[in-house]
C-alpha cells in the first residue's frame, strides 16, 4: 500500500455510521434507521424522497458534533480510518462556527478537534492538521480567519471558503482572504465545483488562493485540442504555469449532482495529462461512500490511470499539503 495524503476531507462528511448511531442515542436525535449498513446506504443513496425531506444529511452529522467529547472522538476516528486506508498525512477541514449550538465557544471547538487529531496521531501515527472553513453564505468569514491565524500553533494550517457557490463569489469574503494572505495560514477556496469558471478566476486573482477546492471546471477556461486542455484564458494559464493544486474529488463530484459531470466524462485524467497540478481526494467519505483508496481505484478503472500516473498524483498531493507550501 502506497503512502498517500489528503488535502480535501470534511470532518462532518466522514463520520462512521456506528458512531452516528451511538451519538444519536445519547443525544436523543432521531435517525432514519439504526442499522449501520442501512444508515450508510441512506447517506449515500436517496433511499426515499420522503426521508430526505425529513433528514438533511449534513444537518444530521453536524447536530451530533456539538460537544467536546463528540468532536474529539470524531476527529480521532477520522485519523484512525485514514491511517487504515494508507493515508499517512492530511488536512481535515470543518467549520468551527457550525458547532456552537450546545454552548461551546469557537475555541472550545478547535481545541476539541485538535485534541482528537493529536490523540489519533499518538495512537496510530501519521501527520494530520486541520483547515477551518467559513461558510460563504454567512457574514462571519473574517472571524473564522482570525481563529485560523490565532490557532496556527494549535494544528490549524489552512482556511477555506465552503458552502453554496452560486451567488457567493469568493471576493465577497475578500477581507478574510486578505488576512489569511498576510499570515502563515494557507488559503484554499471551493471554486468550480458547482459554479462556473468565473468563480475560479475570482478565487485565484482576487483572493490569491493557493489551492482550489475541486476546481475541475477550469476546463471552461481551456480549449480541448487533441484530447488535452490548453488554456485560452489568463486564469487557466496562471493555474497551469504556477501549478496551483486542484483538489479533485471524483465520487463527490458525480454524487453531489452539483454539475453534469459523470464517472465517464470527469476530466481528471485529461487535466493531469495536460500538465495541471491534479491531486485526488475523498471530500466526504460517508456521503460519497468512498475512501482515498477507492478514489484511486476508480481513476484506474474508469480512466485507465497508470501506476506511474498514480505515483505522480500521490506526489502532487503530498507536495501540496500546506506545511509543504511556502506561505
Amino acid at each position: 500500500m502506497k503512502d498517500k495524503s489528503v488535502l480535501h476531507d470534511h470532518l462532518d462528511g466522514g463520520l462512521r455510521p456506528s458512531t452516528i448511531i451511538e451519538l444519536a442515542e445519547q443525544s436523543r436525535i432521531e435517525l432514519p434507521t439504526t442499522n449501520p449498513q442501512l444508515l450508510e446506504d441512506w447517506f449515500f443513496e436517496n433511499i426515499s424522497s420522503e426521508l430526505n425531506q425529513v433528514f438533511n444529511k449534513f444537518e444530521l452529522t453536524i447536530s451530533l458534533m456539538q460537544d467536546e467529547e463528540s468532536l474529539e472522538r470524531i476527529a480521532y476516528e477520522a485519523v484512525e480510518d485514514l491511517i487504515k486506508d494508507g493515508v499517512f498525512a492530511g488536512e481535515l477541514r470543518y467549520a468551527p462556527l457550525q458547532h456552537l449550538r450546545g454552548g461551546l465557544n469557537p475555541q472550545n471547538v478547535i481545541d476539541s478537534v485538535s485534541r482528537g487529531i493529536k490523540n489519533g496521531m499518538a495512537e496510530f501515527g501519521g501527520n494530520f492538521n486541520s483547515i477551518l472553513c467559513a461558510m460563504r453564505q454567512n457574514n462571519d468569514s473574517s472571524q473564522v480567519a482570525d481563529l485560523a491565524i490565532s490557532n496556527y500553533l494549535n494544528g490549524v494550517v489552512g482556511f477555506d471558503l465552503a458552502g453554496p457557490e452560486y451567488g457567493y463569489p469568493p471576493s465577497k469574503h475578500i477581507e478574510a482572504c486578505m488576512k489569511i494572505n498576510k499570515s502563515k495560514i494557507g488559503l484554499t477556496i471551493h471554486a468550480g465545483e458547482a459554479a462556473n469558471f468565473s468563480y475560479i478566476e475570482d478565487a485565484v486573482f482576487n483572493c490569491k488562493a493557493q489551492r482550489i477546492g475541486h476546481g475541475w471546471q477550469v476546463i471552461e477556461g481551456c480549449a480541448e485540442i487533441g484530447g488535452l486542455f490548453e488554456p485560452n484564458t489568463k486564469a487557466a494559464e496562471y493555474i497551469l504555469e504556477e501549478k496551483i493544486p486542484l483538489e479533485i474529488c471524483i465520487s463527490s463530484n458525480v454524487k453531489s449532482g452539483a454539475s453534469d459531470v459523470s464517472k465517464e466524462n470527469h476530466p481528471i485524467l485529461k487535466l493531469f495529462k495536460s500538465g495541471f497540478n491534479v491531486t485526488l481526494n475523498p471530500d466526504n467519505r460517508l456521503m460519497s461512500s468512498t475512501t482515498l483508496s477507492k478514489e484511486y481505484e476508480l481513476a484506474k478503472q474508469e480512466f485507465g490511470l497508470s501506476e506511474d500516473e498514480e505515483d505522480k498524483i500521490i506526489q502532487n498531493t503530498n507536495n501540496s499539503l500546506f506545511e509543504n507550501i511556502d506561505n
